[in-house]
Protein backbone atom coordinates (compact mmCIF):
# COMPACT_ATOMS: atom_id res chain seq x y z
CA UNK A 1 0.00 0.00 0.00
CA UNK A 2 2.87 2.70 0.89
CA UNK A 3 4.61 1.85 -2.92
CA UNK A 4 1.14 2.36 -4.60
CA UNK A 5 0.70 5.90 -2.41
CA UNK A 6 4.45 7.04 -3.56
CA UNK A 7 3.34 5.85 -7.20
CA UNK A 8 0.09 8.12 -7.32
CA UNK A 9 1.78 10.95 -5.51
CA UNK A 10 4.34 11.00 -8.15
CA UNK A 11 2.67 10.55 -10.90
CA UNK A 12 0.30 13.63 -9.76
CA UNK A 13 3.35 15.52 -9.04
CA UNK A 14 4.85 14.85 -12.78
CA UNK A 15 1.20 15.01 -14.18
CA UNK A 16 0.61 18.54 -12.73
CA UNK A 17 4.64 19.39 -13.92
CA UNK A 18 3.86 18.52 -17.96
CA UNK A 19 0.56 20.17 -17.11
CA UNK A 20 2.02 23.21 -16.87
CA UNK A 21 4.63 23.32 -19.18
CA UNK A 22 2.08 22.30 -21.54
CA UNK A 23 0.12 25.49 -20.80
CA UNK A 24 2.68 27.98 -20.46
CA UNK A 25 3.87 26.62 -24.03
CA UNK A 26 0.43 27.40 -25.24
CA UNK A 27 0.41 30.66 -23.75
CA UNK A 28 3.33 31.61 -25.39
CA UNK A 29 1.85 30.75 -29.13
CA UNK A 30 -0.93 32.36 -28.31
CA UNK A 31 0.84 35.63 -27.71
CA UNK A 32 3.20 35.34 -30.68
CA UNK A 33 0.17 34.47 -32.78
CA UNK A 34 -1.72 37.83 -31.57
CA UNK A 35 1.51 39.68 -32.03
CA UNK A 36 1.80 38.51 -35.30
CA UNK A 37 -2.03 39.09 -36.48
CA UNK A 38 -2.45 42.31 -34.78
CA UNK A 39 0.98 44.38 -35.76
CA UNK A 40 3.59 42.17 -37.74
CA UNK A 41 1.15 40.56 -40.93
CA UNK A 42 -0.88 44.25 -41.52
CA UNK A 43 2.12 46.28 -41.72
CA UNK A 44 3.71 43.40 -43.98
CA UNK A 45 0.56 43.45 -46.10
CA UNK A 46 0.52 47.25 -46.32
CA UNK A 47 4.07 47.07 -47.50
CA UNK A 48 3.22 44.93 -50.44
CA UNK A 49 -0.64 46.48 -51.14
CA UNK A 50 0.10 50.04 -51.11
CA UNK A 51 3.76 50.49 -52.47
CA UNK A 52 5.97 49.54 -55.03
CA UNK A 53 9.03 48.61 -54.37
CA UNK A 54 11.51 51.15 -52.88
CA UNK A 55 10.11 54.16 -51.63
CA UNK A 56 10.10 56.55 -48.80
CA UNK A 57 7.80 57.59 -46.00
CA UNK A 58 7.72 61.39 -47.07
CA UNK A 59 6.94 60.11 -51.15
CA UNK A 60 3.54 58.31 -49.66
CA UNK A 61 0.41 60.13 -49.47
CA UNK A 62 -1.01 62.00 -46.55
CA UNK A 63 -3.41 59.25 -45.98
CA UNK A 64 -1.24 56.31 -46.78
CA UNK A 65 1.30 58.18 -44.20
CA UNK A 66 -1.25 58.61 -41.55
CA UNK A 67 -2.83 54.64 -42.35
CA UNK A 68 0.66 53.46 -41.36
CA UNK A 69 0.82 55.36 -38.33
CA UNK A 70 -1.98 54.44 -36.62
CA UNK A 71 -1.45 50.97 -37.23
CA UNK A 72 1.76 50.84 -35.67
CA UNK A 73 0.68 53.11 -32.99
CA UNK A 74 -2.63 51.40 -32.22
CA UNK A 75 -1.26 48.59 -31.57
CA UNK A 76 2.46 49.70 -29.80
CA UNK A 77 1.87 46.66 -27.21
CA UNK A 78 2.55 44.27 -29.47
CA UNK A 79 6.20 45.52 -30.52
CA UNK A 80 9.38 44.36 -29.47
CA UNK A 81 11.73 46.33 -27.18
CA UNK A 82 13.67 47.38 -30.25
CA UNK A 83 10.89 48.20 -32.52
CA UNK A 84 9.16 50.27 -29.34
CA UNK A 85 12.09 52.37 -29.69
CA UNK A 86 11.87 52.89 -32.91
CA UNK A 87 8.75 53.68 -32.59
CA UNK A 88 8.81 56.29 -29.90
CA UNK A 89 12.06 57.98 -32.41
CA UNK A 90 10.18 58.44 -35.74
CA UNK A 91 7.24 59.66 -33.49
CA UNK A 92 9.55 62.37 -32.18
CA UNK A 93 10.39 63.11 -36.15
CA UNK A 94 7.18 62.64 -37.48
CA UNK A 95 5.75 65.09 -35.01
CA UNK A 96 8.25 67.38 -35.32
CA UNK A 97 7.64 69.20 -39.09
CA UNK A 98 10.52 70.68 -39.83
CA UNK A 99 12.04 70.61 -43.10
CA UNK A 100 15.32 68.97 -42.02
CA UNK A 101 13.01 66.05 -40.22
CA UNK A 102 11.59 64.65 -43.75
CA UNK A 103 15.34 62.49 -44.29
CA UNK A 104 15.07 61.26 -40.66
CA UNK A 105 11.60 60.59 -40.83
CA UNK A 106 11.95 58.36 -43.62
CA UNK A 107 15.25 56.86 -42.21
CA UNK A 108 13.69 56.30 -39.36
CA UNK A 109 10.64 54.52 -41.29
CA UNK A 110 13.24 52.35 -42.94
CA UNK A 111 14.27 50.93 -40.13
CA UNK A 112 11.37 50.23 -39.17
CA UNK A 113 10.22 48.14 -41.88
CA UNK A 114 13.28 46.60 -41.83
CA UNK A 115 12.73 45.44 -37.79
CA UNK A 116 8.96 44.20 -38.63
CA UNK A 117 9.96 42.18 -41.61
CA UNK A 118 12.99 40.69 -39.56
CA UNK A 119 10.32 40.01 -36.84
CA UNK A 120 8.19 38.61 -39.27
CA UNK A 121 10.11 36.09 -40.60
CA UNK A 122 11.04 34.83 -36.72
CA UNK A 123 7.43 34.93 -36.00
CA UNK A 124 6.42 33.08 -39.08
CA UNK A 125 8.94 30.31 -38.25
CA UNK A 126 7.78 30.13 -35.03
CA UNK A 127 4.39 29.82 -35.92
CA UNK A 128 5.40 27.27 -38.30
CA UNK A 129 4.24 29.50 -41.54
CA UNK A 130 6.33 29.52 -44.20
CA UNK A 131 8.80 32.83 -44.19
CA UNK A 132 9.39 35.52 -47.06
CA UNK A 133 12.49 34.32 -48.27
CA UNK A 134 13.81 35.77 -51.74
CA UNK A 135 16.16 32.37 -52.25
CA UNK A 136 13.13 31.23 -54.32
CA UNK A 137 13.33 33.45 -56.97
CA UNK A 138 16.21 31.74 -59.28
CA UNK A 139 13.44 28.65 -59.74
CA UNK A 140 10.31 30.93 -59.92
CA UNK A 141 12.17 32.96 -62.82
CA UNK A 142 13.57 29.92 -64.44
CA UNK A 143 10.12 27.84 -64.39
CA UNK A 144 8.30 31.10 -65.48
CA UNK A 145 11.13 31.47 -68.75
CA UNK A 146 10.38 27.90 -69.27
CA UNK A 147 6.42 28.26 -69.39
CA UNK A 148 6.84 30.98 -72.08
Amino acid sequence: MPIELVVSIISLIVGYFFSRLQERHSEKYTRKSERFEKLYAPFEKMIWLHTHGAFQFSDLDSGLQRQFFELLFNNYEYADSELKELLLRFKWVYDTPAAKDIEETDKCFFMIEQRISLVFNVLCRELFLEPYSIKHADKIAKRWDKSF
